[in-house]
């Protein structure tokens, strides 16, 4: 299916933060290979100054303009942008099944289904002039909550990691959002920092300032690893880690817990019992020890800061 290089295209991102930031992989292919694409979604709205390269449109602005609309899952609005009613939907293709990370999914649906040539699995998120990347070295985001309970890590758990990090004379930082603070604000009592932003750009300026992120597996990993921050993200099992873990664009690890119970139902009932603090703690400082070491690695080879972001790295706990 190859596009003409005249050909108006839009782009309707999914909902959910990770999703649409992987989306956006297929959005920075489009615009490596010459095209022009208009991007829809929120998302894309709150990041628009970390996506230079990109233009973001508003769906009621847009009735009718383009040739080919491209949504990754059915929208309520996509249709209505295109000239004959029909979209190209990602989620039904066949590349878009199987078991390779979902990054992988989409540069395999940019180079053979869209049969773009010059591929790469960035997602073209730009950290914006006057963001300092990494000014508080020493803060650690911590991000305990999600879209989906059975994938949170438990509370106390999460308040005992940062105990353990204070005490090596680093910064955590609770990270949630505005309409989690009622479930979070007290913690502040207890020596604990936590911030409630309300714009995605304003958390992904304190994320690109910081120095490290924890957190459940949820969209906000995936937001740290674009901008190359060094992130740890607590799965639940292998399976979801291996489709969806950060990692692809920054230094990322993942800690699962311990495969001591044989039933994967089972496994997933009980995750957040068996993942231990000194579990996640151990995972986190093998992820310091690895960056630090790539870092100098590239640093003693003379590339630069992005090349090393660019490397990435993944370990299991």
């Amino acid at each position: 299916m190859r596009l003409h290089t005249d050909t108006t295209v839009a782009v309707a991102l999914p909902q959910p933060i990770g999703d649409s930031l992987i989306g956006l992989v297929l959005v920075n292919n489009l615009v490596r290979n010459g095209y022009r694409p208009v991007v829809f979604g929120w998302v894309a709205e709150q990041l628009a100054d970390w996506l230079p390269a990109v233009r973001v449109g508003r769906p009621g602005e847009w009735q009718g303009a383009f040739d080919k609309v491209i949504e990754f899952r059915p929208t309520d609005y996509a249709r209505a942008l295109s000239r004959n009613g029909r979209t190209l939907c990602i989620a039904t293709l066949p590349e878009y099944g199987g078991s390779k990370h979902m990054v992988d999914r989409i540069v395999d649906i940019a180079a053979n289904v869209l049969q773009l040539r010059d591929v790469t699995r960035s997602n073209g998120l730009i950290v914006p002039s006057g963001i300092v990347r990494g000014r508080m070295a020493e803060r650690v985001v911590i991000h305990p909550t999600g879209s989906h309970p059975e994938k949170m890590w438990g509370r106390r758990k999460f308040l005992a990691l940062s105990t353990m990090l204070r005490h090596r004379r680093l910064a955590p930082s609770f990270l949630v959002a505005p309409g989690e603070i009622d479930g979070w604000g007290d913690i502040a009592r207890d020596g604990h920092e936590v911030n409630a932003l309300p714009h995605l750009g304003d958390v992904a300026a304190w994320i690109a300032e910081s120095g490290w992120f924890i957190g459940n597996d949820s969209g906000l990993g995936h937001l740290a690893s674009s901008i190359g921050v060094p992130t740890l993200t607590l799965f639940m099992r292998r399976g979801l880690a291996r489709s969806w873990r950060p990692g692809c664009w920054g230094p990322g690890a993942i800690v699962l817990p311990p495969s001591v119970v044989p039933f994967g139902a089972l496994r997933e009932r009980l995750w957040q019992r068996l993942l231990s603090v000194g579990r996640v703690h151990a995972a986190f400082e093998n992820l310091q020890g690895i960056s630090a070491r790539a870092a100098q690695h590239h640093k003693s080879n003379g590339l630069r800061e992005v090349d090393t972001v660019r490397a990435g790295i993944v370990t299991d706990a």
